[in-house]
């Protein structure tokens, strides 16, 4: 959201639409303000004398934004300013309406700047009502902005996240802060089911259900992130979060699950440059004669998580970090040397991050060194279904590729092996061709195998080959890295596809994916009353069970959908109440390491 940037004084400026000055306090300034996140900290429903205390507020709100993961790392990316703006009254308004309003909290109309006001309808949901006052002081003061907060001057529990984020002085006020700004910021979603309005996709939710297709499918192995629906019944069981109960979305007392991390990220890393400077200046044409450096300037998180590679015509250098010299013979006259900027942070496993996020700084080298026609691959060993961008360098005139292609590069995917050739012909010198192989390594024999059908209560074995590395994904977010993996007691909702991922020896990877099935109705010996009675059935109240064998004995009854629904033990004999719908019902029996299984009809 930023705008062109008017002269900012250090502190104040002149609020031409409101013909009055409105100090504006630098809190943290990092850098240029085209290169920031640039935080605007407004203030409501504080009086003229109770400005500095908003001051305070501001302050301490942007140091615990800027201790808290992942921000903490990217502290240096952001600059901090607070605006006073000074409310007629003390306070918040407070319809009073809601359902769950705050019975001790005073009822009224308050006449502050920006007419905060807690929900009509959700008491808790506190949003401003002149945003044509926000806008309009932003406009005429601070253009430049990129994320606005609102402190709202009460100590009731209260806020809201959209376009700006707001929140009250509650006592666990920066919590809710930081979790508002994950709505305005990062775009996410509350993991809690705030109702059928509030179903949309996101970072953190989303329709789909799939290991294979899920936003996250990246995160399945992290524990506690997985595929949980928003709830059991209606529009909620249609919506999935990565996290249950352990994510900052959802509970105050919590961290930002991996998920939400990645999403507030990479929104970070896609608005700043980590490139701040370079030289000589990328785009230009440098004479090296002996020795020429490279500077690029970066910022840097710390710890410091930015690669940079550094190619010649395509031909990766040794050298890293953010120097590199040339001598003029590692400098073919009319080559271009490249430098790539990448911040490779772990909180980020978004497959699109590198050609997304990559920076790439160009210049074109000027010397007495021969610039010699030669071509350079991506890769030179791939998997099938990989691609590889073959590019040729010194050229001085026309290239043409395999099958007459033309262009400086080509890009390929073999299935096999495969050899491909570029010419270089100039007027009155013979034509020089160059080949380049491009290995192909085969995928692995990837198997998934499971022994079922299953019954309920069983142990699910599932087993995958081919390779010496394996991830495993399935229903109920299971994951595992083992090649032969039991899941015991199995459940109805175990049933489903189960993936892997097999890799070999040589990095390739492919999927392999094996269905689970497992019956709700469990088996039925053909003689169970040998050694155990149920009767009568069809049974109405009572449901009398008999054995001949001695000892402690357990009888166990399951709806058609394999759910238990009662469990008894004893010995020899019991009349066990049933408080049950009307329907079939299975009955498992046990006693030492007998087992047996039948139906019931219950009226």
């Amino acid at each position: 959201m930023k705008r062109i940037f008017a002269t900012l004084c250090a502190i104040c400026i002149a609020a031409a639409g409101f013909g009055q000055v409105y100090q504006v306090d630098t809190l943290y300034k990092t850098g240029p303000l085209d290169n920031r996140i640039n935080v605007v900290i407004l203030g409501d429903g504080f009086t003229q004398q109770e400005l500095p205390k908003f001051a305070t507020e501001a302050k301490n709100f942007a140091d615990f934004f800027l201790g808290y993961d992942p921000y903490l790392h990217y502290r240096n990316y952001f600059n901090f300013f607070a605006i006073r703006t000074p409310s007629v009254e003390s306070g918040v308004t407070n319809p009073g309406t809601a359902p769950d309003a705050y019975k001790d909290q005073p009822v009224g109309v308050k006449n502050t700047f920006f007419g905060s006001t807690f929900g009509s309808s959700i008491h808790r949901l506190v949003t401003i009502s002149k945003y044509e006052v926000l806008y309009a002081l932003l406009a005429n003061q601070f253009p430049m902005y990129d994320l606005v907060v609102v402190l709202v001057n009460t100590p009731f529990y209260g806020g809201s996240g959209g376009s700006i984020s707001v929140h009250t002085l509650h006592t666990q006020a920066n919590t809710i802060g930081v979790h508002e700004i994950g709505h305005t910021f990062s775009h996410l979603n509350d993991e809690y089911w705030a109702g059928p309005g509030y179903g949309w996709e996101a970072a953190n939710m989303t329709k789909e259900s799939s290991p294979a297709l899920v936003k996250w499918k990246n995160w399945l192995n992290q524990p506690g992130i997985g595929i949980y629906k928003h709830g059991e019944t209606g529009d909620a069981a249609l919506w999935h979060k990565p996290a249950n109960g352990t994510c900052l979305m959802e509970y105050l007392n919590q961290e930002f699950c991996a998920v939400c991390r990645e999403a507030t990220v990479e929104t970070l890393l896609k608005q700043v440059n980590p490139v701040e400077n370079a030289e000589p200046v990328p785009g230009s044409i440098v004479t090296v004669k002996d020795l020429q450096t490279f500077k690029i300037g970066l910022l840097t998180p710390g710890p410091n998580t930015i690669q940079v590679r550094w190619t010649v015509n395509g031909e990766l250098l040794s050298a890293t970090g953010p120097h590199l010299t040339l001598t003029s013979e590692q400098a073919p006259d009319g080559a271009v040397l490249a430098a790539s900027v990448f911040d490779t942070t772990a909180a980020s496993r978004y497959d699109g991050a590198r050609a997304d996020r990559t920076r790439k700084l160009e210049w074109t080298l000027k010397s007495n060194t021969p610039n010699v026609f030669r071509i350079a691959a991506s890769k030179d060993t791939i998997c099938v279904g990989e691609e590889v961008t073959l590019t040729a360098y010194g050229c001085r005139g026309t290239l043409s590729w395999t099958g007459g292609v033309a262009g400086a590069s080509l890009k390929v995917k073999p299935e096999r092996t495969t050899t491909y050739s570029a010419s270089c012909k100039v007027e009155g010198v013979p034509t020089q061709t160059i080949e380049v192989p491009v290995h192909v390594m085969p995928l692995p024999n990837a198997t998934a195998v499971n022994g079922g059908p299953y019954l309920v209560g069983g142990t699910i074995e599932l087993t995958a080959t081919g390779g010496v590395t394996y991830l495993w994904s399935g229903p109920r977010s299971f994951a595992s890295t083992l090649p032969n993996v039991f899941l015991h007691d199995a459940v109805l909702d175990n049933a489903g596809t189960y993936e892997v991922t097999v890799t070999d020896v040589n990095g390739c990877s492919k999927t392999a994916q094996t269905e689970v099935k497992i019956d709700p109705i469990l088996s039925v010996p053909t003689v169970p009353e040998v050694v155990v009675n149920v009767s009568p059935n069809p049974a109405r109240d009572f449901l009398s069970v008999e054995t001949r064998l001695a000892g402690k004995s357990n009888i166990k009854l399951y709806d058609q959908a394999g759910r238990e629904v009662l469990t008894k033990s004893f010995e020899r004999k019991a009349d066990i109440k049933l408080n049950v719908v009307t329907g079939i019902y299975v009955y498992r029996f046990t006693n030492g390491g007998r087992e047996l299984s039948g139906k019931v009809a219950v009226q």
